[in-house]
């Protein structure tokens, strides 16, 4: 039997369907030939969804359940953050991050476990049922990010990483996981699989909260974002340039009259330009500001096991 698993799975008030997804990875995992600890991150739930976690008891010898609980709400990606904290501290080798409403499919652990060489494992979002207004606002995000940052977001928090990865990114923080990955050196694999329909209720990614959660996205490739406003100032500053000289030409040089609109058009370039270097000026110093600050976060969490668990050893486990 080889090195242990961890999975992450982030939940809030899910008393309905906490259950099903312990059932459901017990039931997918079983057999896979591998140990499991699976760390249920609470982010503050105001149901009896701590309450369920910490009486549950995996049936199979080869899982394990470590729930925590945070000392209060830091939303999704927060409690994504809370969990790679506790995985680190345990010294996980290889951690698996994924959704608890069941829509991240635990069918897809065995083929992350098959590419574990690699730093990151995605798991590629295949067909998905969601509204359409959602689809289509998805498809905008993902065409907007490829613009901006010259990558494909086609890929959520569902993940394998490796330990080099794991503590790289518990030295640092994010406001946006996948994106925040996105970003880090090293082998990416990929493997497509299907979106499960969640296990009870409907999806809490809104249309809305994709959108906020999008501009999260965006945060994490501020500097790129920032050479976009300086290239903007270089482009309008040239075009003001030229348009001047053309001003210039047209009264020194010719009988023709200067049209009307060069005035106007010039005040735009030069508006246009100021506002650019503004914001590459202003989001500079704020960058640096949050750099200054970035380092290790606090873990807020407390574990609620109700008793210590002894993993099987290699021995019991052949």
């Amino acid at each position: 039997m080889e090195k242990e698993v961890v999975i992450i799975a982030p939940c809030f008030n899910e008393e309905d369907l906490v259950l099903s997804f312990l059932d459901l990875l017990e039931q997918e995992l079983h057999d896979v030939g591998r140990i499991f600890r699976i760390i249920m991150v609470d982010d503050g739930s105001t149901d009896d969804t701590v309450k369920l976690l910490k009486n549950y008891t995996f049936k199979s010898p080869f899982l394990h359940l470590d729930p925590i609980v945070l000392m209060f709400n830091l939303g999704h990606q927060g409690a994504i953050y809370q969990g790679l904290l506790y995985a680190e501290k345990i010294k996980a080798n290889t951690v698996i991050i994924m959704d608890s409403d069941g829509e991240d499919d635990p069918k897809a652990i065995p083929l992350l476990l098959q590419k574990s060489d690699a730093d990151v494992v995605h798991v590629v979002r295949g067909k998905r049922s969601e509204k359409l207004s959602f689809r289509i606002a998805y498809s905008v995000y993902k065409q907007l990010f490829k613009v901006i940052t010259g990558k494909r977001m086609n890929f959520g928090n569902y993940c394998l990483l490796n330990r080099r990865v794991l503590t790289a990114i518990t030295q640092t923080s994010f406001v946006h996981f996948a994106a925040h990955l996105s970003k880090k050196k090293g082998k990416h694999e990929f493997v497509i699989f299907n979106r499960r329909k969640r296990l009870k209720g409907e999806s809490k990614m809104s249309t809305t909260r994709l959108i906020h959660h999008a501009f999260k996205s965006f945060a994490e490739y501020a500097e790129e974002l920032l050479m976009m406003f300086l290239k903007a100032f270089v482009a309008l500053g040239v075009a003001l340039v030229f348009l001047i000289f053309y001003v210039l030409y047209k009264k020194f040089f010719t009988d023709s009259a200067i049209l009307g609109w060069t005035s106007t058009v010039s005040i735009g370039l030069f508006n246009g330009a100021l506002i650019s270097i503004g914001f590459f000026i202003i989001g500079n110093l704020l960058l640096n500001n949050a750099y200054q600050k970035s380092g290790t976060q606090k873990a807020i969490y407390r574990n609620i096991s109700l008793k210590a668990r002894t993993l099987p050893s290699k021995k019991q486990s052949a």
